[in-house]
């Protein structure tokens, strides 16, 4: 019986447990209801959790089944997942993943976070500064030096049609309120999507020389750092076209996927790192060799608009997803050292702005910070 189990011992076993089988426990037990709400129970359960696959595309999220076994290895749909509360029909142009949260970026340009296993929703107000911003972006994070409860936030970054560089606002759960910051130290343009990982937000981006660099978001100091590539960034180059895209391996490391195309001899290369050590034990990044894709050996001259990929360690495989802007389509590929497939291919629907999303995500009881929200998203200064 647990009952006669030490209470750590319980814990420990307990957070071992797939959220599906804790969702049908909570109920039996006055005090396993208390502890799947407990912060550090639940903090613990997600770093252990299996994870699962999902993928946003043509403004809809799907569950899929990835099979990675060599030459038979395949990316299946398995269904959609449940349509967001308190709308019949959401349609989802970005998400951002954060401890099995979604923050989705809706294509009337309202934001949502969103558990997908629990089915719990918290719309978040926002009103632009000013109606020439062209462009912005969100991430969701956390205050990681809170041992005991995650401190929600979100973090915008936005620049307009006039004015050059970006400008930042933070929203924070606790307050249901935002607030704007300065902070020049990134003075670089965003090349890839952010990834958030235990709390903080990273970005392949380039300086105004072209140099590229990993881009750091504290969430806890809420500044910008600059962490160390795994190659020399010489800035632009004349007919060569270089590209990175960041993934979370196992809510412990960074991987980086780099492409570099030489367009005079048409010829092209694919480099993966991951990171040595975990990331929170981290000051700089150190990174190890992956995968090197040989494109000749493949017969393969160029992958086009990578936009996210997740890797396998142990198998030394990775899932990339790209469009094909001349044919219009989605497109899946598995990449090892003896392997080069597509997986699966679809008409792509909307604008290429919508282009596909691969995520690892961990099936969680992670409660959204509810309350009361401040009528309109009026924003403290």
């Amino acid at each position: 019986m647990f009952t006669d189990l030490p209470r750590d011992l319980e814990t420990e076993i307990l957070s071992r447990v797939p959220a599906t089988s804790l969702q049908k426990l909570k109920p039996t037990c006055k005090r396993w209801y208390t502890l799947f709400k407990d912060p550090e129970f639940l903090k613990k359960h997600v770093g252990r959790a299996e994870r699962e696959v999902i993928s946003l595309m043509s403004l809809r999220v799907y569950s899929l089944s990835v099979n990675l076994s060599g030459i038979h290895s395949s990316v299946e749909m398995t269904g959609m997942l449940n349509s967001l509360k308190d709308s019949e029909d959401v349609k989802i142009s970005d998400i951002t993943e954060c401890n099995g949260l979604l923050l989705c970026t809706t294509d009337d340009s309202r934001l949502v976070v969103w558990n997908p296993y629990t089915g719990e929703t918290r719309w978040i107000p926002y009103k632009s500064n000013s109606p020439y911003e062209m462009y912005q972006k969100f991430v969701l994070g956390y205050d990681n030096t809170n041992k005991s409860r995650y401190s929600y936030k979100i973090l915008r970054c936005y620049h307009g049609l006039i004015d050059f560089g970006y400008e930042f606002e933070i929203y924070e759960f606790n307050s249901h309120s935002w607030r704007r910051f300065y902070d020049n130290s990134p003075n670089c343009s965003f090349e890839s999507k952010g990834v958030t990982l235990k709390g903080n937000t990273y970005w392949f981006a380039s300086d105004t020389e072209g140099r590229h660099i990993i881009l750091r978001f504290d969430f806890a100091t809420e500044r910008f750092g600059r962490l160390s590539l795994p190659y020399q960034s010489g800035g632009y180059v004349d007919d060569v076209v270089e590209t990175g895209v960041l993934s979370a391996v196992r809510e412990e490391k960074l991987a980086l996927l780099y492409e570099r195309f030489d367009e005079l001899n048409d010829s092209s290369e694919m480099k993966i790192w991951v990171t040595n050590t975990k990331i929170v034990e981290a000051k700089d990044l150190s990174w190890s060799d992956f995968l090197v894709v040989d494109s000749s050996k493949f017969m393969v001259t160029r992958m086009t608009n990578v936009m996210s990929f997740l890797v396998d360690e142990e198998k030394k495989m990775v899932v990339v997803c790209d469009t094909d802007i001349d044919q219009h389509m989605n497109r899946f590929y598995i990449v090892g050292e003896d392997i080069y497939k597509e997986v699966y291919k679809d008409i792509a629907q909307g604008l290429f702005s919508y282009w596909p999303l691969l995520i690892s995500y961990a099936p969680s009881l992670v409660q959204i910070q509810q309350g009361k929200v401040i009528p309109g998203g009026k924003r403290k200064r």
